[in-house]
């Protein structure tokens, strides 16, 4: 009970003072890294995932809108109260905060040479309490990409500026590149302040102002003529925070595990590759940034002994880490109440990911409790731990043949909730 509150209480202080203590702890870190800019990184990307061709011009508005639910209704303009009197959602897109139920996130995903995928998310995010647009707008958010258009064309001169805030704006970005065979990954983010959807190319110089435009679809309306030219025309390093600020804000945290964080909302069906395909990899960082903060946080792959005479369940799909797949995650995705996530999910929301598949319900709870146990005892006995990145140099003999666990020895309840005979058949 004294670990568990500890832990508890060092996870509230964490959260609390993250940004002081980054700005504080972290300044000598991200001044190391002073010459290592978004073009350097993305060269560095690319040839380490073996990309040859140049990246695709990005327009947010290219992406498939991300429909949010409330008590089984899509949110849309004429029932946008739903959303803004609940405060909830049933499918919230972000699992990281309090903004996942926010409308108009745009999602894409590309197919690019030698095993590569790109992944784009463009989010509009503000504060949950505050049902306003971060501009203090009241317009109805509830508006597709296509009712913003509409009424930023047929505005008044004095209006235009504004509903383009609306219709092509995001302060919310991030993009993965990940090669699917190798398990080589890179990130890059803004967030916290506005840009528009039309993104500077990642690999190349920003091209002539009066052509850079051209670049994007022409049936995406273009940025009235009072809108801040910073917004629309700047370079990589300008729209995307600097690498090392991107390492140093906790993106390998989340996405360790399976290079892609997914969730009932944001999945295979919005063109991720399978889980089941990307858990077997190990997690190799691109930029050294990144490689250091995987080090530091000394992140681990868990499992557990074998239940029963059964492999672990959870990890049949997923890979389970220290950080990324154990936490509250786990809680929410087998119907644990966690109040991360549960203040602001409706009662409609599914909240029993798993197990995916008909299991027989006693041998299921038995295998989360010893999961949940190893999660927060990793190196007790009955569970096994192993490396899993972020270098080639760092993975055990026979990674890709499962091999290379290490057996907790260290006193605790794991072992013993394995071979404990209080989960009977059907036990509810």
């Amino acid at each position: 009970m004294k670990t568990k509150t500890a832990l508890t209480l060092i996870l509230f202080a964490t959260t609390a003072f993250g940004v002081l203590m980054f700005f504080q702890s972290d300044t000598a870190k991200l001044n190391k890294y002073n010459d290592y800019d978004v073009y350097q990184y993305v060269q560095e990307c690319k040839a380490e995932l073996g990309i040859t061709q140049p990246l695709p011009a990005l327009s947010c508005l290219d992406g498939k809108q991300v429909p949010i639910y409330v008590d089984n209704q899509e949110i849309k303009q004429d029932n946008w109260n739903l959303l803004s009197i609940a405060k909830k959602c049933d499918n919230p897109h972000w699992l990281g905060g309090d903004h996942g139920c926010w409308t108009y996130s745009h999602f894409q995903v590309l197919n690019l040479e030698n095993d590569n995928v790109m992944v784009v998310n463009c989010r509009q995010k503000g504060n949950q309490s505050e049902k306003n647009w971060f501009r203090q707008t009241r317009t109805n958010l509830g508006m597709d990409q296509t009712q913003r258009k509409e009424a930023y064309e047929n505005a008044p001169l004095a209006e235009k500026k504004e509903l383009y805030y609306l219709y092509n704006t995001f302060n919310d970005l991030g993009i993965i590149l990940r090669n699917t065979k190798t398990g080589k990954s890179c990130y890059l983010t803004q967030y916290g302040e506005a840009v528009t959807g039309f993104l500077p190319p990642l690999d190349a110089p920003l091209p002539p102002k009066a052509e850079f435009l051209k670049k994007f679809n022409p049936q995406q309306a273009r940025p009235p003529e009072n809108f801040p030219e910073s917004l629309w025309y700047r370079d990589a390093n300008k729209a995307f925070r600097s690498p090392a600020f991107t390492a140093a804000a906790g993106c390998v945290s989340c996405h360790n595990a399976h290079g892609f964080k997914y969730s009932p909302y944001i999945n295979s069906k919005q063109g991720l590759p399978d889980v089941r395909k990307m858990a077997p990899l190990p997690f190799l960082a691109v930029g050294q940034p990144f490689k250091d903060f995987f080090y530091e946080h000394n992140f681990l792959q868990v499992t557990t002994d074998p239940i029963d005479g059964k492999e672990q369940l959870c990890t049949s799909c997923h890979k389970m880490t220290t950080s990324g797949t154990c936490g509250y995650i786990i809680d929410l995705a087998t119907n644990h109440q966690n109040s991360t996530l549960s203040a602001w999910l409706t009662n409609s929301s599914r909240n029993n990911w798993m197990p995916p598949e008909a299991v027989d319900t006693a041998l299921y709870k038995k295998h989360v409790a010893a999961m949940k146990c190893c999660c927060e005892s990793p190196k007790a006995q009955g569970c096994k731990v192993r490396t899993f990145g972020p270098t080639l140099a760092d993975l055990p003999d026979g990674f890709s043949e499962n091999k290379g666990w290490h057996e907790g020895q260290e006193p605790g309840l794991c072992k013993a909730t394995m071979e404990s005979n209080q989960w009977q058949k059907n036990y509810n």
